[in-house]
């Protein structure tokens, strides 16, 4: 039996802590994951989590979930969907509400990435639909965000991939999370033999996809943009941006710093996580930064997002 309790904060200061833990190897046997101490999350956490859980079943585990009546933010993980998408079904002792301006529970990365992503920013940004609406900044963010990087899922992972958000009104934040449980970054670049990569370590392959015209896709067009721009976009709007995958991890921090790290041996995440936390009010001049972030690039062709376009 692998037994894990849950520390009472899977916010950013304790995120990669618990990346850690759970990434070590695992015994022979099912896994067991307690969460009564559990008062803080945020999706990155969720999404992470659920990855890992699909991963372990997948693999012929049994996972369980103990604590679960005396967990204290029980009915959010409800609300959130985690439970049920790590298949722990309860009954819910309150009424659901319209979650529109406030929160995305936790969604596969399944059907067309297009569509899911018009969905959720419908969903983060209400009547941002519409061009001239003071939402129409955040809602092409998000579907521009949720697109790039919900392709990069589908297309590179072999594996399940996840989705949650969340608006933090208090804090005027957006917070955004990915996960897979597939090949990881490095893997997917040796699939199309980069010649590099098969010295490269985990970390070196993160820096490779933050490159602009390095792509894990075989063969023309070559593009190599989705990662690159998320992460140019989300630095220009003043917010952070996470990415992790195998024993690697890159951060991006408010207010421009870098920095590329390893996780203490004998840990690491299968698969990939991504997740960023920006400015609501910055998302406003969306279709500028995306222009910067293209010319810092060199990227001449024209990238997905509707504000790009003139009215």
């Amino acid at each position: 039996m692998n037994s894990f309790k849950l520390p009472k904060h899977l916010n950013a200061g304790g995120l990669l802590s618990f990346l850690a833990m759970m990434g070590r190897p695992l015994r022979d046997g099912d896994v067991e994951i307690d969460i009564s101490d559990l008062r803080r999350v945020l999706p990155a956490s969720l999404v992470s989590l659920t990855a890992m859980v699909d991963l372990w079943r997948r693999q012929g585990r049994e996972v369980r979930f103990t604590g679960v009546p005396e967990c204290p933010i029980l009915s959010y993980l409800q609300r959130m969907d985690f439970l049920s998408s790590c298949r722990v079904e309860m009954t819910e002792a309150f009424r659901r509400h319209d979650s529109k301006g406030r929160f995305v529970p936790v969604k596969n990365v399944i059907h067309q990435t297009d569509e899911m992503a018009r969905e959720v920013a419908a969903c983060l940004a209400p009547g941002g639909e519409e061009f001239d609406h003071p939402n129409a900044g955040l809602f092409d963010t998000i579907t521009y965000v949720l697109t790039e990087v919900g392709n990069n899922i589908r297309q590179h992972s072999s594996g399940m991939g996840y989705a949650a958000a969340q608006v933090h009104g208090h804090e005027g934040m957006i917070r955004m999370a990915f996960a897979d449980n597939g090949m990881g970054i490095l893997k997917s670049f040796r699939m199309v033999e980069a010649d590099w990569s098969m010295e490269a370590t985990d970390t070196d392959a993160i820096a490779k996809a933050l490159q602009p015209r390095i792509s894990c896709k075989a063969g023309p067009p070559n593009e190599g943009v989705g990662l690159t721009m998320v992460s140019s976009v989300v630095s220009k709007m003043g917010g952070a941006l996470l990415v992790v995958s195998g024993t690697g991890m890159a951060k991006f921090f408010i207010g421009g710093e870098r920095s590329f790290e390893t996780f203490p041996e004998g840990s690491s995440y299968q698969g990939t996580l991504v997740a960023m936390t920006f400015p609501e009010q910055a998302a406003s001049r969306f279709a500028d930064f995306l222009q910067e972030a293209k010319d810092d690039a060199g990227i001449l062709q024209s990238v997905r997002g509707r504000a790009t376009f003139e009215p």
